[in-house]
């Protein structure tokens, strides 16, 4: 049964692989394959899809954990990925339409969608420059998984490049022959004719229309709510990469045993981290729930020690084995919500039997000198 399931793995992993391998020979070949192209370029999307959902990297306002699974901030701020998708659907539109239809199209609009494949063009090559060039955070370090997750998040990119230089070549060797297939009976049309007729003019004029291009693709974005200039924060609102502009706080050690680990994990608009703490002389990030929980197990401790070592005995046990399992924002959001309940007959317990159950929440993990939230 293991060598069935390693074989099928191994179908999974190397069939995508072999097909991009042979587009790409194909291309060195200059030997046009669209069903290996089309192949390529799907098989290449799943699996940055795949790379997205796997590499679930903080954003640029939170701290690292120096025990976690995260070594640098995500790449690409997420607020702006629809900028991101609509230049690249743009790009890959006019790709598509022009490589498979240049022969038939008249010379403006191939122009025009030139243009287009410029903006898909430039976004692959900030993409891969921001990727492959990233800076690394101090006292971190990417690992193997960082580095094949990078990989195939440029798989669509590159094969884009690559398909582009290959069909600007063609379109350069097909010009040569069609210079008197068109003829205008306006000797000013004639005369546009042939100049765009000539490889270099076209793609000379399709430098000057990219510009009206950005602008009509900046008024699209101002629709779904983003910036004119979303694009652009896109790459430089991040941290610790080449492109990026903004400071990170700096690491932390979260104690992987305890609730700190939902805290600093979870969806903040769910979990609500409130501020930093100090824990065995480590910062960490608390919300709510974990100073209601902490403030809960100091009251045991004070008025009941005998039965505080059987709840911490209990919690030390369990405890560190769930832990584990909270790798992601998910499984910590599911975690936060278990606890819930719990959270509640903590705050019952305080304001039964403390006289400042708000002073005591908010006290902890707060140095010995200060006080309040």
């Amino acid at each position: 049964m293991e060598i069935i399931s390693i074989f099928i793995i191994f179908i999974l992993f190397t069939t995508p692989a072999a097909l991009i391998i042979l587009d790409i020979v194909f291309f060195a070949q200059k030997k046009e394959r669209p069903f290996f192209e089309l192949t390529a370029f799907f098989i290449g999307t799943i699996y940055m899809a795949l790379a997205f959902f796997a590499w679930d990297l903080p954003a640029y306002q939170y701290s690292i954990n120096l025990y976690g699974f995260a070594h640098i901030h995500e790449p690409f701020n997420r607020q702006y990925y629809i900028a991101i998708f609509i230049f690249a659907a743009w790009g890959f539109f006019s790709y598509f339409i022009l490589k498979f239809s240049r022969k038939i199209l008249p010379p403006l609009l191939e122009v025009i969608l030139m243009g287009g494949v410029y903006v898909g063009l430039g976004l692959s090559s900030v993409w891969i420059f921001q990727l492959i060039c990233g800076a690394r955070p101090e006292g971190a370090s990417m690992d193997e998984m960082d580095a094949f997750v990078i990989l195939c998040l440029c798989i669509v990119p590159g094969l884009f490049i690559i398909h582009v230089v290959q069909m600007m070549i063609c379109l350069i060797k097909e010009k040569a022959g069609r210079q008197e297939e068109l003829q205008y009976k306006s000797p000013v049309l004639q005369a546009l004719n042939i100049w765009f007729l000539k490889g270099a003019n076209l793609f000379f004029a399709a430098f000057i229309v990219v510009l009206p291009i950005l602008g009509i693709l900046s008024m699209l974005l101002t629709l779904f709510g983003q910036q004119p200039d979303s694009i652009i924060l896109a790459f430089t609102q991040t941290s610790d990469w080449i492109l990026s502009k903004e400071i990170a706080p700096p690491p932390i050690a979260e104690d992987v045993h305890y609730l700190c680990t939902v805290s600093l994990r979870g969806h903040k608009k769910l979990v609500r981290p409130i501020r930093y703490g100090m824990r065995r002389g480590e910062k960490i990030v608390v919300n709510r729930q974990l100073c209601v929980a902490n403030a809960f197990e100091q009251l045991l401790m004070e008025k009941t020690p005998r039965f505080h070592k059987k709840v911490r005995h209990f919690y030390d046990t369990y405890g560190y084995p769930v832990s584990r399992h909270i790798n992601h924002a998910w499984s910590a959001d599911i975690t936060y919500l278990i606890m819930k309940p719990l959270e509640w007959v903590f705050l019952i317990v305080l304001y039964l039997f403390d006289e400042k159950p708000e002073n005591r929440i908010c006290s902890q993990y707060l140095p010995q000198d200060k006080t309040g939230c």
